[in-house]
C-alpha cells in the first residue's frame, strides 16, 4: 500500500482534494458560484501543484511568467516583430490593457494573464511596443506573433511538473496552458 504525499500547502487549514476543475473561461464566474454554494464561501481555494508544494495564484504566476521570459530570451524573432507591430496586447477584450502589469486586475469573463506576463518580460528587460495597433494574443490571433504568444504554444519553464493524467484541450502539451490546467487543483478547508 502506498503512503499518500505529503503537500507543502500555502493556505493555513486547507487540505488538497482530488480535483481538478481544468479550465474556467467564460464559466468563471459560474463555476466558482458553484463552488461556493458546496464549500461555502471562504472553505476553499484554488492552487497548483508543483513538486511537493501547492502554490498560490501569485507562486504559479511568477512561473508563468518565468515561462514568458525564456520564451522572449529564445525567441527573439518572435518578440521583435511583436514590439515592431504592436502599441499593446490583449487576450479577451481591448480592455484587458488597462491591466498594465498588474494580475490582480482582471474586468473579462475569462482571466487573461498572457498580456500581463508579456508586458512585465518587456518592463523587466528595458524593451516596449513601437508599433501602431493593439495586437490580441490568442491561438486565433490574426496576427502570427499574437498566436504564437499564446499560452497554448509557449512552453512551460518545467515541463517534468505538468501533472499527470494531462488534462486534454485546445493547448499544446508541455505549454504554459497545460501546467495551467492540468496543476490547477481545488483545496478545501478541514
Amino acid at each position: 500500500m502506498g503512503t499518500q504525499k505529503k503537500w507543502e500547502i500555502p493556505y493555513q487549514g486547507f487540505q488538497v482534494t482530488d480535483i481538478r476543475p481544468g479550465l474556467l473561461g467564460q464559466e468563471k464566474e459560474k463555476r466558482i458560484a458553484e463552488y461556493n454554494s458546496f464549500y461555502g464561501e471562504g472553505n476553499w481555494n484554488m492552487g497548483w501543484k508543483f513538486d511537493s508544494r501547492i502554490l498560490t495564484l501569485e507562486s504559479a504566476l511568477r512561473l508563468y511568467e518565468r515561462s514568458y521570459e525564456i520564451h522572449f530570451l529564445g525567441n527573439r524573432v518572435i518578440w521583435n516583430d511583436l514590439l515592431r507591430s504592436a502599441s499593446e496586447v490583449w487576450v479577451e477584450e481591448t480592455a484587458d490593457i488597462e491591466s498594465g502589469v498588474d494580475y490582480a486586475i482582471q474586468k473579462a469573463k475569462a482571466a487573461h494573464y498572457e498580456d500581463i506576463a508579456i508586458r512585465r518580460v518587456l518592463r523587466d528587460w528595458g524593451k516596449s511596443f513601437t508599433g501602431k495597433e493593439s495586437i490580441r494574443v490568442r491561438g486565433d490571433s490574426q496576427h502570427l506573433c499574437g498566436k504564437l504568444l499564446s499560452s497554448q504554444y509557449v512552453s512551460f519553464v518545467a515541463p517534468a511538473f505538468i501533472e499527470e493524467p494531462r488534462l486534454e484541450g485546445w493547448w499544446k502539451r508541455n505549454s504554459v496552458e497545460d501546467f495551467w490546467q492540468s496543476n490547477k487543483i481545488i483545496l478545501v478547508k478541514k
